[in-house]
C-alpha cells in the first residue's frame, strides 16, 4: 500500500475531513476520513483520554462513574465515560485531573492503569485515546462541574448491581467503550 497524497477537505477547529489517495498493486483509491491532526503529524501520542473512574467513599460500595451526555451526531443523549482532549504539553495525568474536575467535579486519587494508544474506528478516523483506569474521591469542598457552553452532562454513579442492570439494557444508547467497561465489571463480579 502506497499513500500518494492527502488533501484537507475542511477547515474546522476540532475535527477535519481528509481525502487520502492511495495505490495498492494495480488499484488506485481514495479514502475519506476524519482526523484531529494534520496528515504529517506523527501518531505517537493519543488525541485524548477516556477515563474509567471508580468512586470510593468511606462506608459505601465503590461506584463506577458514567455520564449521560448530549451528543450532536446522534441527536440525543448517550451513556459514556468522562473523556477529553490532551492539550499541547499536557501530561496524561494532568488531562485526567482536568477532565474529571470539569465533567464530574470529582478528584483524582490515583491512576491504576493507562492503556497504549487505542483507536476508535480506523475505517472512519485516526482518532486515538488512552483508556485510563482511576480511583476518584469527592473533593473536600463540593464543587460543581465546569462545563463548556456546548456540553450537557449528567454524572451517574453505579454500584455493581446497577452496572449489571445497565449492561443488560438492550435499548440504551451507550458508547462502545463504556459498554465494554460495564461488561468487564459485570464479568469480574465487582468494581475494583
Amino acid at each position: 500500500m502506497e499513500i500518494l497524497k492527502v488533501e484537507k477537505l475542511t477547515n474546522e477547529r476540532w475535527l477535519n475531513l481528509y481525502a487520502c489517495h492511495f495505490q495498492h498493486q494495480a488499484h488506485h483509491g481514495r479514502w475519506v476520513y476524519a482526523s484531529r491532526k494534520e496528515p504529517d503529524q506523527p501518531h505517537q501520542r493519543a488525541d485524548a483520554v477516556v477515563i474509567v473512574p471508580i468512586l470510593h467513599v468511606p462506608a459505601q460500595p465503590p461506584r463506577l462513574v458514567l455520564q449521560k451526555e448530549f451528543r450532536v451526531p446522534i441527536r440525543g443523549f448517550n451513556y459514556g465515560l468522562p473523556a477529553g482532549l490532551l492539550e499541547e504539553g499536557e501530561s496524561i495525568e494532568d488531562t485526567v485531573r482536568r477532565e474529571l474536575h470539569e465533567e464530574t467535579g470529582l478528584e483524582l486519587v490515583r491512576i491504576k492503569k493507562i492503556s497504549p494508544v487505542l483507536y476508535s474506528s480506523t475505517g472512519m478516523t485516526d482518532e486515538s485515546a488512552y483508556l485510563v483506569f482511576v480511583d476518584v474521591a469527592l473533593p473536600p469542598q463540593p464543587r460543581a462541574q465546569a462545563l463548556e457552553g456546548s456540553e450537557i452532562i449528567e454524572v451517574i454513579l453505579l454500584d455493581h448491581a446497577e452496572v449489571c442492570r445497565l449492561c443488560e439494557h438492550p435499548d440504551l444508547p451507550i458508547d462502545a467503550k463504556a459498554w465494554t467497561v460495564l461488561y468487564l465489571y459485570q464479568q469480574l463480579g465487582h468494581l475494583s
